[in-house]
């Protein structure tokens, strides 16, 4: 049984509050990603939950058990971390079995256990090494596999990829998520780079400030953003963002620039002369081979691509426009275009409160 809950959690350092009445239950078995920018208290909730921080208030429950106040070795967890925190003098078996050794387990057991492990993560013919003969992305493994040997009910990874190189990142990340599909141990696992949120996660927790800015699935997060914020910080390229007017008498929205006008999506009525901010991802943005009345006037800036992924970078009398597609580019910079956008896929948010306004037609 490993789900965790934690129920108005909060935690203070003198007068400064790091966390602020957060609330979360994940799911036995579920990998659940914490993200956010830096001092959002992504690290510090991770902490809390591995017993390394005490809570100033609230409760925390593993696999049904009131863990608030026990310390860290009776709490069932086992936590890789940005630094690897192998022993130097130790070798790659010895630290993975450190954790079983220190407990006294049977020698057949440990050697079984951490054998089962170096298989699973590669690392059998580097069980003699020390940590300083490995690469980064062996020490990680090596870190991982110290974790997996002792069978917890919470796997807890703080920030495991960052010092890795981007071709590092993404093949541990592929590990990572292959070994929880494997064993389905809970796993609570925090990162600042939100692909690696979108692609692991299966529930993810957005923190600002020390809250909990919104939960749920990476699709829905990205999809309905509650906020301005989450929808800003999830997604890559980044969502664009407009200043606009609702004008119901025309059925249009009134960007910025007083003169461009964009069709008003279905079910904002009752909003009329209401100030909002008008979201749009890249992807569902596209250039038209025509000028048209609903259409936004550019001029290309730069074109980048990654060979399979291609964003042109446009400027606009309301702000800088990105625009993103699996094809090629054919425009130059300086180029006069046009760009049409898919109604339906607008996001709406209240400018006062940056809080996104739900449709009466939208049904998720």
């Amino acid at each position: 049984m490993g789900a965790v809950s934690l129920q108005g959690v909060s935690k203070s350092f003198g007068a400064v509050d790091v966390i602020k009445d957060v609330s979360i239950d994940i799911n036995e078995g579920e990998f659940c990603v914490l993200i956010g920018p830096s001092g959002s208290g992504k690290s510090t909730l991770l902490r809390m939950i591995a017993g390394l921080e005490t809570a100033t208030d609230g409760s925390i429950h593993i696999g049904g058990r009131d863990v608030t106040e026990l310390p860290p070795k009776d709490r069932d967890i086992a936590m890789v971390f940005q630094s690897y925190a192998l022993y130097p003098q130790m070798t790659v078996r010895e630290n993975m079995s450190f954790a079983l050794r220190l407990a006294g387990r049977p020698k057949e057991e440990i050697q079984k256990k951490t054998d089962e492990a170096a298989q699973m993560l590669g690392l059998e013919k580097l069980l003699d090494r020390l940590p300083k003969e490995l690469s980064g992305g062996q020490r990680q493994r090596v870190a991982m596999g110290r974790a997996i040997v002792r069978n917890p009910s919470v796997f807890l990874f703080d920030e495991p990829l960052s010092n890795l190189d981007a071709k590092l990142r993404s093949q541990v990340r592929g590990e990572i998520r292959d070994l929880h599909h494997r064993w389905r141990t809970t796993s609570v696992y925090v990162t600042h780079d939100q692909v690696e949120a979108m692609t692991m996660g299966e529930k993810i927790v957005v923190l600002r400030d020390g809250r909990v800015e919104q939960a749920g699935t990476p699709l829905s997060l990205y999809d309905y953003p509650d906020s301005v914020f989450v929808a800003t910080f999830i997604g890559s390229p980044a969502i664009n963002m407009f200043e606009a007017k609702i004008d119901e008498t025309s059925g249009t929205l009134i960007l910025a620039d007083g003169s461009t006008r964009i069709p008003l999506p279905s079910g904002y009525a009752g909003h009329d002369g209401k100030n909002v901010l008008l979201g749009i991802r890249p992807e569902y943005l596209e250039v038209a081979p025509t000028a048209h009345i609903g259409f936004l006037n550019a001029r290309v800036h730069a074109v980048e691509t990654t060979g399979s992924d291609t964003v042109v970078i446009c400027d606009s009398a309301v702000g800088q426009i990105l625009v993103s597609s699996k094809s090629r580019s054919t425009h130059s910079n300086g180029e006069q275009i046009s760009l049409s956008l898919a109604s339906e896929k607008i996001l709406l948010f209240d400018k006062a409160t940056e809080r996104r306004m739900v449709p009466t037609t939208q049904t998720t």
